[in-house]
């Protein structure tokens, strides 16, 4: 199969984790609808009505079963954030990003699957750069911009691995289940280095073809 005939995983990557954290965040589309109201009576309080929320507080023991459910779907509405790390490194983090009218941890499962668009992107070329790079073949080019983010995607979260792993006090700070957040940066980790290695292994190709042009000019 020529390099050409791939599956684009610049393309597919991208769009798959948007799928993907849409599926997961799907039984939570009323309350969606509910927080975008909420933030929309903030912006245009004459017109748009604050909706009321019903919060039913039972004193009432918890089977484990609905325990063990409810952990789940946690663990659900987390999972859109988990598989876009990187964008905690452009600060969206912080409380003060979060809009008046959302809870935080629903507005970074919505959120942050739009900025992870960007590190996906990057990382689906670096798949399809070391792909190409079996055959000789330079495409698409790593930019120079594209090998920076991955190395700084690279190191911050080999930073969250050793901060986790060091400090347990870190793990009472985190924003996101310790252990998912230890998982997620060593996946990061790894994505990061596949960008690296394909500027490294293109810079390997250009050098060859420029040693055998050099070569063949001579000979001429």
């Amino acid at each position: 199969m020529k390099s050409t005939d791939r599956l684009p995983f610049r393309r597919v990557l991208p769009i798959t984790q948007l799928v993907l954290c849409a599926l997961l965040l799907w039984p939570w589309r009323s309350f969606y609808i509910l927080q975008f109201r909420s933030e929309a009576h903030v912006l245009w309080p004459t017109r748009f009505q604050q909706p009321v929320y019903h919060i039913a507080d039972s004193l009432a023991l918890v089977p484990p079963r609905e325990h063990t459910l409810a952990n789940l779907g946690v663990l659900r509405l987390d999972m859109p954030a988990l598989l876009n790390m990187p964008a905690v490194f452009t600060g969206v983090a912080r409380q003060g990003a979060v809009p008046v009218g959302f809870l935080p941890d629903f507005w970074r499962s919505f959120s942050w699957p739009f900025l992870g668009i960007i590190f996906w992107w990057i990382v689906g070329r670096g798949i399809d750069a070391l792909l190409a790079a079996r055959s000789h073949v330079v495409a698409p080019g790593i930019t120079w911009a594209e090998t920076v983010v991955a190395s700084l995607v690279t190191l911050g979260s080999a930073a969250g691995i050793t901060a986790i792993i060091v400090d347990p006090s870190v793990r009472s700070d985190l924003i996101l289940p310790w252990r998912w957040a230890l998982a997620s940066f060593g996946l990061w980790n790894v994505l990061g280095l596949v960008t690296i290695l394909a500027r490294v292994a293109q810079w390997r190709i250009r050098r060859q073809q420029r040693f055998v042009a050099a070569g063949v000019a001579a000979v001429g």
